[in-house]
């Protein structure tokens, strides 16, 4: 069965920007489509990579656990982010875990339709090239700001990040974060304690920097005042 009964609908995915209509319902024709509820692992570091998967709705967690067994967030990610592909890619396992941090639906492609499509159809390795950039890019400047600012620095530049790369502009020029975010996911992201990243958050949002709703869904008020803390 489709993943869509519109093929047109994956179009809003950054993996199917710009595709033809003839290209899109090709494509739906190979995906499945799955829903996750809130804690569920979806991919396993020791796994083999058959598929990969894209996020249609919710957030997920991809994380790694040490020999500590201390876990290490990478990202916390949101619609039209990828994840599997690189072992698809590589034919090599998985490199992290891959967690629901809250009820997700996600579409699906097996190896053999990955593999063909991106033989076939040039502009799904593109978009999936630029995808796996803005990625890298992100992961960059969060190193960066673990390496070189304090916490608040490092809290105030991973916020700015998720807004630019998933923020939903308000009326009133505030930007949303549709990411469900809590102040330990935060930590895990910036290489905190959860106490020190409540403080700072506190006084971000006493300072009426930004705002955290009762879905841990961030909006930023002045994305100005928290540049000052990593510039």
């Amino acid at each position: 069965m489709p993943a869509f009964a519109e093929p047109g609908a994956l179009a809003d995915l950054d993996l199917f920007r710009g595709l033809s209509t003839t290209e899109l319902t090709r494509i739906n024709a190979m995906l499945g489509r799955t829903r996750f509820p809130a804690g569920a692992t979806i991919l396993t570091a020791t796994q083999p990579g058959e598929a990969a998967y894209i996020v249609q709705s919710g957030t997920l967690k991809v994380s790694v656990v040490q020999e500590t067994g201390q876990e290490l967030i990478l990202a916390v990610i949101g619609v039209g982010e990828v994840v599997g592909e690189l072992a698809l890619a590589d034919r090599e396992g998985r490199s992290a875990d891959v967690v629901a941090l809250e009820p997700a639906t996600l579409l699906w492609i097996d190896r053999g339709s990955f593999d063909q499509l991106r033989r076939e159809i040039p502009a799904v390795t593109e978009n999936l090239l630029r995808l796996m950039a803005r990625r890298l890019r992100v992961a960059n400047a969060q190193l960066q700001a673990i390496a070189t600012l304090d916490v608040h620095g490092r809290v105030a530049r991973q916020l700015l990040l998720l807004a630019e790369v998933y923020g939903e502009p308000l009326p009133n020029g505030d930007v949303r974060v549709p990411l469900r975010l809590t102040q330990g996911d935060l930590a895990g992201l910036v290489g905190a304690t959860r106490v020190r990243v409540n403080e700072v958050l506190v006084g971000f949002k006493k300072r009426k920097y930004l705002s955290v709703d009762g879905r841990y869904r961030v909006t930023v008020h002045d994305r100005e005042a928290l540049a000052v803390h990593f510039q």
